[in-house]
């Protein structure tokens, strides 16, 4: 549907299979290339997203989405946080672990264990929340044994979770209908196995039925979040709106949303703001070129 939906805004449209060798990449990246629309998530281990948008700069070709370093630091769930508390977004309090490194004393629990890299998402599930610390341990140790990398243990919030779309660049920036998702009481949280089995979700909701007050803030930090960063093109952001405290906290930043028709946040928040897959597809095709012939 992407490559139709390009083709018939005037595109002649090559594909490249990204998991070949390095130099049949480059190799095809020598040829004449105007926009590559970019959505490599699946190479290059821990920073998948960003060996693709590495080699097109190396090769001055202009493409969809951000630079390798923001998708770096997005897949990088501590560096996000920094950031995030950097320009003043609230953001759930966390601690990084690894085997060499003693676990704090007097935590607030319910935590939860996540990978320190979003390339490991699979991993999170119902038993990532711990109520003690002995199922801390266990879920610290399993995790680390599963990735081989530092564990990052957040303060577990009950609230609505929040997606929020964001697309344009410069001065057009705009955010997209915010989504609501309905966890259904079979698990605790959104996890990998309730965004891939059908019945775990009983509901999204969007628009999401928020204050206008609510709807302005989540919005607002969402902007402020994207133009700090220097995202381009196209994002999307998780929060929890915090039941406690009532306000919004940042948790997942994604600078390279999915696109999968019916199915990913970012093609519905655009379905419902009035505009179908191909109009989508076409529309962030121009945000990159427009970027690129403006050089913002």
């Amino acid at each position: 549907m992407i490559e139709e939906a390009l083709q018939e805004a005037g595109w002649e449209v090559k594909k490249i299979n990204v998991d070949l060798p390095l130099p049949q990449i480059t190799d095809f990246l020598s040829q004449k290339v105007d926009l590559v629309f970019n959505l490599t998530i699946c190479v290059s281990g821990t920073y998948n997203q960003a060996l693709l948008p590495l080699l097109l700069d190396a090769h001055g070709i202009p493409y969809l989405g951000s630079n390798s370093v923001v998708h770096s630091l997005c897949l990088d769930r501590s560096l996000s946080k920094l950031c995030l508390r950097g320009v003043g977004v609230p953001t759930p309090s966390y601690f990084i672990w690894s085997p060499r490194e003693e676990i704090p004393e007097n935590l607030d629990f319910p935590l939860i264990v996540k990978p320190r890299f979003r390339s490991h998402q699979e991993i999170i599930s119902a038993q990532s929340v711990v109520y003690d610390r002995e199922e801390l341990i266990r879920e610290l140790q399993r995790v680390f044994s599963e990735t081989n990398d530092e564990v990052i243990v957040e303060k577990f919030l009950t609230g609505r979770e929040i997606i929020v779309g964001i697309w344009g660049n410069g001065k057009n920036v705009s955010p997209l209908p915010l989504m609501e998702i309905n966890v259904s009481h079979q698990v605790l949280l959104w996890d990998f196995q309730a965004k891939t089995e059908k019945g775990y979700v009983e509901d999204v909701l969007c628009p999401a039925p928020l204050s206008e007050e609510q709807k302005n803030q989540i919005e607002k930090m969402a902007l402020k979040v994207f133009q700090e960063l220097h995202m381009r093109d196209y994002a999307t952001f998780k929060l929890i709106l915090s039941e406690k405290e009532e306000i919004p906290f940042f948790f997942e930043l994604n600078s390279l949303p999915p696109l999968y028709y019916r199915h990913s946040a970012f093609p519905e928040m655009c379905n419902v703001g009035g505009i179908d897959y191909k109009t989508m597809v076409q529309k962030l095709a121009r945000i990159a070129e427009e970027r690129v012939i403006n050089k913002l």
